[in-house]
């Protein structure tokens, strides 16, 4: 009986995030009708650029894996009660440390892959430390200082690229590096698909990032609920309190969660960097950070929520496209929908919270 109950609590917590996005799907519906379009075409034109085909079906799923990165990242620090608001300084960092690895480092390429990626993570978890320890040590909260970080990673990079770092040649105009080193770039999966059945053609990057991305989202899932030091960030994010109370040293846990969830961060531009691009540029895709922020909260700050939630921006992205070229419907209409769509998801989540909270003490008295 205890169980049925506990299910039933489940449920309705994973109940705010599906309802979250049929609520924003009938605006969406609703926009459509208002811009003089049929819905019936802007359900075709969406299903056309995401699922029509397997290179679309698999171009969603390469535009989901830098989010993922983004979303992990932020989860785990909202985990441990930390608001790491600086991901996007932290990929910039992380990806430039790791691409300074994929330069200048002579190794065979099964260890220059995984040392560009660990390059990337430190980085990453660097440029994090300094907010970290400000925070714990001097109450500065890490909102400020992540967000001026930001603003100080692309003011440093794009000197960097463009002056002691350069290697942009005649042929280029855009601030880059020098090319990566061939036994540090991420290989295709493509082949590994298509020996499977699923035909992924060869414009569509699904490449080591992917693996990557998978071994990472376990590495944190196991990480939080199978090891202790996962219970304590758990804990330090629910009650600072309690958590001393119970012998738990905050201020270590934060400044661990601080810098894993900046480690997370500097692999978000490895696609780009180590697959796509082939050198590194300040030009790398912004914004990514704060999407994160979004993915985190919509995924309930799990591993696996992330996961579904990732996939989700990756398909509205797409499906904006299609919206912009088969329909009247502009592609901005989507940046609304997805803000639509978290605001409905933390409405309902504080509802479905408080109702629960109501039916556990209707039950205990």
């Amino acid at each position: 009986m205890l169980k049925l109950k506990i299910d039933k609590y489940r449920l309705y917590e994973l109940l705010s995030p599906i309802i979250g996005f049929l609520a924003a799907i009938i605006v969406l519906l609703i926009i459509v009708i208002v811009v003089g379009e049929s819905p019936a075409k802007a359900v075709s034109a969406v299903f056309k650029f995401t699922m029509s085909t397997t290179a679309r079906l698999a171009t969603v799923f390469s535009i989901a894996i830098p989010l993922f990165f983004a979303g992990l990242a932020v989860a785990l620090a909202f985990r441990a009660g930390v608001f790491n608001i600086g991901a996007e300084g932290q990929y910039f960092i992380g990806g430039l440390v790791g691409a300074m690895a994929g330069i200048y480092l002579r190794l065979p390429a099964f260890i220059h892959i995984p040392v560009v990626v660990l390059f990337s993570m430190i980085g990453g978890a660097l440029w994090a430390l300094i907010p970290a320890i400000l925070k714990v040590t001097k109450g500065i909260h890490e909102v400020i200082t992540t967000i001026m970080f930001n603003n100080i990673a692309l003011a440093l990079v794009n000197y960097l690229v463009n002056e002691p770092l350069s290697g942009r040649g005649t042929s280029s105009l855009e601030a880059q590096t020098h090319e990566i080193r061939k036994t540090a770039l991420f290989g295709k999966l493509n082949n590994l698909f298509r020996a499977i059945g699923w035909n992924v053609p060869d414009h569509v990057y699904l490449d080591y990032s992917l693996i990557v991305a998978i071994l990472m989202g376990i590495l944190v899932w196991f990480l939080l609920f199978r090891m202790r030091y996962g219970f304590e960030i758990r804990s330090v994010g629910t009650s600072l309190d309690v958590s001393h109370y119970a012998g738990i040293r905050v201020k270590h846990i934060q400044i661990g969660a601080f810098l894993i969830s900046g480690a997370l961060a500097g692999l978000v531009g490895s696609q780009e960097i180590f697959a796509i691009r082939g050198f590194y540029t300040f030009e790398i895709a912004s914004g990514l950070g704060f999407e994160g922020i979004a993915i985190a909260l919509i995924g309930r700050n799990s591993p696996l929520g992330v996961v579904f939630s990732a996939i989700l921006f990756a398909f509205l992205k797409q499906a904006g496209y299609g919206l912009q070229l088969y329909t009247s419907v502009p592609n901005a209409v989507i940046y609304v929908i997805t803000g639509l769509m978290i605001i409905f998801i933390v409405v309902i989540n504080e509802i479905m919270t408080r109702y629960i909270r109501a039916l556990r003490k209707k039950e205990a008295g």
